[in-house]
């Protein structure tokens, strides 16, 4: 009995990280995390939800823009 309890313990290990992972990546996509593009644990694979017109290029290097708040038009930006 107590095998077959330890021969279970290591599916139940991996299936519960498997689990595990998939509900952090799917928080940190959510949150928009831009440290995704370089975490080793994850691979961008293929897009899946691009508009239509995508074209997808092979072996690209992903790099995170940081965007900055637009003026309203008509404002004075100068104060």
């Amino acid at each position: 009995m107590a095998l077959a309890s330890l021969s279970l313990l290591f599916p139940a290990w991996l299936i519960w990280r498997a689990f595990s992972t998939s509900r952090q990546l799917e928080s940190r996509l959510a949150q928009g995390d831009a440290t995704l593009l370089d975490d080793d644990r994850f691979k961008i694979d293929r897009v899946t939800l691009g508009p239509p017109g995508t074209e997808l290029i092979e072996d690209v290097q992903f790099v995170a823009v940081q965007t900055h708040p637009q003026s309203i038009i008509g404002e004075d930006v100068r104060g």
